[in-house]
């Protein structure tokens, strides 16, 4: 009986926590005091920019800095410290940490077509921050896990228990959908009060519905989970009345002129933007990968997709269901490639050969839910420390097929010399005055690596059909030469 009375005092104590909403002026429940939820972001902010790193591009820095600032002094807090950082990644993506800390995507920056959309997606996560989203999601994970522990020890059954998690948990990601339209309601509102249309907040979603779109088709063909940011909305926002109503409303706030979107000043910024994964994560350009700060380059198999994942290189061929995966691994004191095969295969027996690259052994190897199939192992050494190593598999049936792609694979790497690494070029997003009459022809001469035409489309405000004539201004990704 002690420990249930326990219980209930620390229920009754976690549901007391109760502070002000700075929106609405009402009592939320909430357990982290506002000092806390700044210390928070301060934390998890130097964690955010390892992860990820700064855009090395102090005007485009800049540019997002002043749009942000002058958008989070007419928030509801506007007394925070609000920092505005461009991430250097391709994830479209956009995300605020508690008390202040708002980030965005050079990946989704990619895809918005003025400063108003930029102010757009700016104040849709401010409105994260202003509301304490953050803070009101983990306090009522602390209650329902409270109320967890209670139930469990009140009744001894754990099922019981977990049941109520559940229940918490699901009552939680409920409040997905009303913080996300609260988020885009507080944007509009300071949309509105620092002079940019509150409708952009429509283009915007309707830009991330259509990315959605894509996303979902593309993961079913590919057999995985599709990446979606803000996939909230189950309408385009053009169907959906809810999101049009409080985006609107905000028009109703006072008499206001809007300024122009300034798209001009936007495609400015942008124009020249590095396009795909870091060069840090190195360089992919028909389908040659190479790395500068470890100077090599090898040519991955023509047609398989290629994703350049911070931890490793992967290239996959849905026809042939066959995969391959490149990562830097460390060699022990004095290890050879062969004896690195054999630690990272678990088989002290693998029949290892030396090739003028490398080592390369073939073995078998049992994929989630599948039957073994075989595999091709391989090493090549980066220096005493050091091995670039290449796993690729596919079905039985296929692999003779796949196997000589492999091969050719590890064959064409080669070392780069200081010359050939300064010569080096990313792909890069251009602005320029339309030319071409069709995105197919567009395609062709793209540096994007996948289905670049439905991408063109994306970029373009075009998907999934629209008419490249009535577009004067194209972004296009291409390589400079």
């Amino acid at each position: 009986m002690r420990i249930v009375a326990s219980c209930i005092v620390a229920l009754g104590l976690a549901l007391g926590a109760c502070a002000t909403n700075p929106v609405t002026g009402a009592r939320d429940f909430a357990v982290v005091s506002e000092p806390d939820e700044i210390d928070q972001g301060r934390r998890y902010h130097s964690e955010i920019i390892a992860t990820y790193g700064i855009y090395d591009d102090a005007r485009l820095q800049q540019y997002v800095n002043r749009v942000g600032q002058e958008l989070a002094s007419k928030s509801h807090r506007a007394h925070l410290t609000f920092t505005f950082t461009v991430l250097d990644s391709p994830d479209i993506n956009a995300f605020a940490l508690p008390g202040g800390y708002v980030y965005i995507t050079r990946g989704i920056m990619a895809y918005l077509a003025s400063e108003a959309e930029l102010a757009g997606v700016l104040g849709h996560e401010i409105g994260h921050v202003t509301a304490r989203h953050s803070v009101r999601q983990q306090s009522g994970q602390i209650a329902s896990g409270i109320l967890s522990i209670l139930i469990t020890a009140a009744t001894g059954s754990q099922s019981l228990g977990n049941l109520s998690n559940q229940l918490g948990t699901g009552l939680i990601r409920g409040y997905g959908r009303e913080h996300e339209l609260e988020a885009d309601r507080l944007g509009a509102e300071y949309l509105h009060k620092s002079g940019y249309d509150p409708e952009t907040m429509l283009d915007v979603v309707g830009v991330l519905k259509d990315q959605e779109i894509y996303e979902r088709a593309l993961a079913a063909k590919e057999n995985r989970e599709p990446n979606i940011y803000h996939g909230v909305f189950s309408t385009h926002p053009r169907n959906d009345d809810r999101l049009q109503t409080v985006v609107r409303a905000a028009k109703n706030l006072s008499s206001q002129s809007y300024r122009y979107a300034n798209q001009d000043a936007y495609y400015n910024m942008i124009d020249g933007l590095a396009w795909g994964p870091s060069i840090r994560q190195g360089i992919v350009v028909d389908n040659r990968f190479a790395h500068p700060d470890l100077a090599f380059a090898l040519q991955l198999p023509r047609g398989w997709k290629v994703r350049n994942n911070p931890q490793y290189l992967e290239a996959s061929d849905a026809q042939t269901e066959a995969l391959l995966q490149i990562g830097l691994v460390q060699r022990n004191d004095n290890e050879s490639l062969a004896s690195l095969l054999q630690r990272l295969s678990g088989n002290d027996g693998l029949d290892v050969s030396s090739t003028d690259y490398g080592v390369t052994a073939l073995a078998r190897v049992n994929p989630k839910d599948g039957d073994y199939q075989p595999a091709r192992i391989s090493a090549i050494a980066l220096g005493e420390s050091q091995a670039l190593t290449l796993f690729g598999t596919s079905a039985q049936a296929k692999f003779s097929a796949t196997d000589a792609s492999l091969l050719a694979t590890n064959r064409s790497f080669m070392r780069l010399s200081q010359a050939q690494v300064d010569a080096l070029r990313a792909p890069r997003l251009h602005i320029v005055r339309r030319v071409s009459q069709s995105f197919a022809t567009l395609a062709r001469q793209s540096a994007i690596e996948y289905d670049a035409e439905s991408i063109l489309r994306l970029l373009n405000r075009a998907f999934p059909d629209g008419d490249i004539t009535a577009i004067d201004m194209l972004k296009l990704v291409t390589v400079d030469g």
